[in-house]
């Protein structure tokens, strides 16, 4: 799974809308469309920022798991 499709399942699961995202985190709510439809991915330094919002492990943002 891509950044941009955890993005945009974290944000529906907690029924949140592309703009209020957006306004959370200081940003348009084109370039959450973007990440989610995988024209663009979010800046490096937004990364700490979404997970920390999500309540979400970077880990867990970026799809990353330490296989046993």
């Amino acid at each position: 799974m891509n950044i941009g499709n955890k993005i945009r399942e974290l944000r529906k699961t907690r029924g949140i809308t592309q703009e209020q995202l957006a306004n959370s985190i200081g940003i348009s709510f084109q370039a959450v469309s973007k990440w989610e439809n995988g024209i663009a991915l979010p800046d490096i330094t937004l990364a700490p920022i979404l997970a920390r919002y999500f309540g979400i492990s970077m880990d867990e943002l970026f799809g990353f798991h330490l296989k046993e």
